[in-house]
């Protein structure tokens, strides 16, 4: 054994040298495609989602009726908003019947977990985990022979 003193300064300059690996062009060109390919994934979605609300903007525009100035214009954008609001409440209704079906699904998943805290159907899964063991158990000492 050697008397070799490693001081802090030395520790540092170990770890400190980067190592070189063999394929380290290829880790770096697989990263910077998977980025490349991520970041033009967000801007996709960030410019779909613009077009999506321009033409919902427009859409919104184009329904007002008798669009002029003055009296008429005041009885259009009352129409308009009367519309705006029906088809609020037609999303209000769907995300309302969305959120029934979610607090249903989640009851249902709760019945069936206490359904699955019973002694039966312990006993049962236990049965079954215990059959599949032993069919694995027999086809690879099949194998082996």
């Amino acid at each position: 054994m050697s008397d070799m003193k490693l001081e802090d300064d030395d520790i540092r300059d170990l770890f400190a040298a980067t190592p070189v690996y063999e394929d380290a062009p290829a880790f770096e060109a697989r990263v910077m495609r998977g980025l490349r390919l991520k970041l033009w994934l967000r801007q996709g979605f960030v410019a779909l989602a613009g077009v999506v609300g321009g033409l919902y903007a427009l859409a919104q525009f184009v329904r007002v009726p008798n669009w002029s100035f003055g009296e008429k214009v005041l009885s259009g954008s009352r129409m308009a908003r009367v519309e705006t609001d029906q088809t609020f409440r037609a999303g209000v209704e769907f995300f309302d019947v969305i959120g029934k079906n979610a607090v249903n699904l989640f009851y249902s998943s709760v019945h069936y977990l206490g359904i699955m805290q019973t002694p039966i159907f312990f006993w049962v899964s236990f049965s079954l985990c215990l059959a599949c063991l032993a069919l694995y158990y027999a086809y690879s000492q099949e194998e082996t022979i």
